[in-house]
């Protein structure tokens, strides 16, 4: 069946009017790691100070005698860093239940579940496939770019003058293959939680014939997405700068200082923190939501066999 790329792209907006508790939800979520990750990057800092007073103190002395005496140095550093090492996996996880849940939201909103959230098999399948997928796409870049910049670099050494013309060819012609590539893989998530399985490849079939359709939904999307994070930098920088951050992130001022302008129990870096915890949820709902659209409405009421033959 087809779609509207229109109406899909305004989906997320749809899907928050329609239960707005989802997004207080997901809102709670993001700022519950993000003031987990403020107290944990306030240990990080002060290690990091201790770190800093021992390279200072080994600058300004001798030479060390041995390597043995940077082993200080070098477990203060990995002290410092430990505070912050559990932040990616947490995020990667926080960003596999927020997409199972708006995919949800979108396919069976009938389900139960405070924000659609859950942890179980749908969250570790999406967290699989996105990775994955991430990790084959990330090598498919990096391939396609290596090959036009061989290319171009064969041409410029073979063709006078129109070599740059065949390097600058040579990149757009792979950076339209990672866009078609990224739009092609773009209902892996829909698929896998609605299908139930590792949906690697399946999304393929779905968007065949409807790249084009697909890309501008994508492209509608993602302006929203500006659109709402330029207005709300309206909001949050009066906040942030309340809380003692400058425009330009207190750039010269004393790392001591700057790092208690970061304190978590400042009450004006809690509201920034409220604030972008929400805007972060709105900008996920709106972003991801109109490709799980897509997907109901590709699907409609066929057979499973029809929509992936």
């Amino acid at each position: 069946m087809s779609f509207s790329a229109t109406d899909a792209a305004f989906e997320g907006f749809r899907l928050v009017r329609r239960n707005p508790v989802a997004l207080v939800g997901w809102t709670l979520l993001y700022l519950v790691y993000t003031l987990a990750s403020l107290f944990a990057a306030g240990g990080m800092m002060r290690s990091m100070a201790v770190w800093m007073e021992q390279v200072e103190a080994l600058e300004a002395g001798p030479p060390p005698s041995s390597p043995e005496a940077l082993v200080p140095i070098m477990e203060s550093y990995m002290a410092a860093m430990s505070h912050m090492a559990w932040a990616i996996p947490l995020s990667l996880v926080i960003g596999a239940v927020l997409m199972a849940a708006i995919a949800r939201a979108v396919l069976t909103p009938g389900t139960g579940g405070f924000g659609y959230m859950r942890l179980g098999m749908d969250e570790v399948r999406v967290f699989v496939v996105t990775l994955v997928i991430a990790i084959l796409y990330a090598v498919a870049t990096a391939i396609a770019l290596a090959a036009a910049f061989i290319i171009g670099g064969i041409a410029i050494s073979v063709m006078e003058g129109w070599g740059a013309l065949v390097m600058v060819l040579a990149v757009l012609a792979a950076i339209a293959f990672m866009i078609w590539l990224g739009v092609r893989w773009s209902l892996a998530v829909p698929i896998t939680v609605d299908q139930k399985k590792f949906a690697f490849f399946d999304s393929f079939a779905v968007t065949k014939g409807r790249f084009w359709p697909l890309l501008g939904m994508a492209v509608i999307a993602f302006v929203m997405v500006i659109v709402v994070s330029l207005l709300a930098g309206i909001v949050t920088m009066p906040i942030s700068m309340m809380g003692g951050m400058s425009m330009f992130g207190n750039m010269g001022e004393d790392p001591t200082e700057m790092f208690r302008n970061f304190n978590p129990t400042n009450p004006w870096i809690v509201a920034s923190s409220v604030v972008n915890a929400f805007v972060y949820a709105l900008t996920v709902a709106v972003l991801y939501a109109p490709f799980s659209a897509a997907y109901r409405d590709i699907k409609g009421g066929q057979p499973s066999a029809e929509v992936f033959g």
